[in-house]
Parts: structure tokens; sequence; C-alpha cells
């Protein structure tokens, strides 16, 4: 965890010393913490940053075990960070971003992380601009080749779009995708 990560996240999040419903319609409190209620009482500045620090040491453990390859890439550990900050690491696995992270597909899996822009709003699944223009801040993290990389295309991840597997895939209709993302 890099005081970069926590001040890109206090940033974004903002600090709430008191108890406030998250564009996703949860009771939220510091920067971003979920509270079980509203009745939450208020907290200090010191007490948010220890909720942030204890919430992004939870992330990032779970963004190692979902892509252990990343301990030796700061950058793309601490974007897949700020992901599983946001959206948990249970919507995660799984997913294409994940199996492209793990697999050194950086082009794929930087195109899959900018599809995590939505949340819940109302029972509706819907973009919220902030965790777009987040997604986008965090693009270049996983994206910028590293001068020991090698270029790699996954065949699941094909440069960010799924692979057609079996003869069901291969009947879809030209140009359908199947849906990526929450």
């Amino acid at each position: 965890m890099t005081s970069d990560l926590l001040d890109l996240i206090r940033a974004e999040e903002g600090l709430r010393l008191r108890p406030y419903i998250c564009p996703a319609g949860y009771p939220t409190i510091g920067y971003g913490h979920r509270i079980p209620s509203m009745a939450h009482p208020p907290i200090t500045e010191p007490e948010a940053d220890a909720l942030l620090q204890a919430d992004v040491m939870e992330a990032e453990r779970n963004a190692l075990h979902l892509a252990p390859n990343l301990a030796t890439s700061a950058p793309r550990l601490a974007a897949l960070t700020d992901l599983v900050f946001n959206v948990g690491a249970g919507a995660l696995r799984g997913s294409g971003v994940v199996a492209c992270l793990k697999a050194g597909d950086w082009t794929g899996s930087a195109t899959r992380f900018r599809k995590w822009n939505h949340g819940q709003v109302n029972g509706a699944l819907v973009e919220l601009p902030g965790l777009t223009h987040r997604r986008q801040e965090r693009d270049g993290a996983v994206s910028r080749r590293r001068h020991h990389d090698r270029p790699r295309v996954h065949p699941t991840c094909d440069a960010g779009l799924p692979a057609q597997r079996g003869a069901r895939a291969q009947r879809r209709r030209p140009g359908a995708r199947r849906a990526e993302g929450p």
C-alpha cells in the first residue's frame, strides 16, 4: 500500500465525518468506508484515516489473492487494489479483468478495467461518473508497458474482447458481445 494510492483514494472519495449515502446507495463514512446504518456516530479525521488504511490494506490483500503476479508491479497492484476497494473482491472473482491481469495481457486488462464504472442505484445498474473518471485515471497504470514486460495477448482477453468458446459461441450473431463488468 503506497501513500500515493491512499492520496488518490482520499482525493476521489472525499472526506465526510458524518454518515452519508454513497452514489450506489450505501451508508458510508470517512473516505468511502461502508457502515451498517446511518445511525453511526460522527468520526474524526484520524479515525477516517485509520479506517481508510485498514480498508485499503484489506483491498490490497484481496487484490494480491486475485492476481498474485501483480506483487512485482506496484502501479498495477495499486490500480487493482483501488478497484477492489470500490467493488469488492467477490465481484471481481472470475472476471475478465482479473483473467487478463493474471495472464499479463495489459492491453486487454486495461480495456476491461474501464468497464467497471457502474453501480447499483435504486436497483438499476448505472454508470457512475466518479467511477468513470477513476477508471480512466488508473488506465495508464494498467496498460503502460514496463521495461520487463513482454507483449502478451491472452486467448480469453483478446485485446479486451471475450474469447468465443464452443459451437454456441460460434453461432452468435456478428457483432454480439457478452456483457462484462458488474
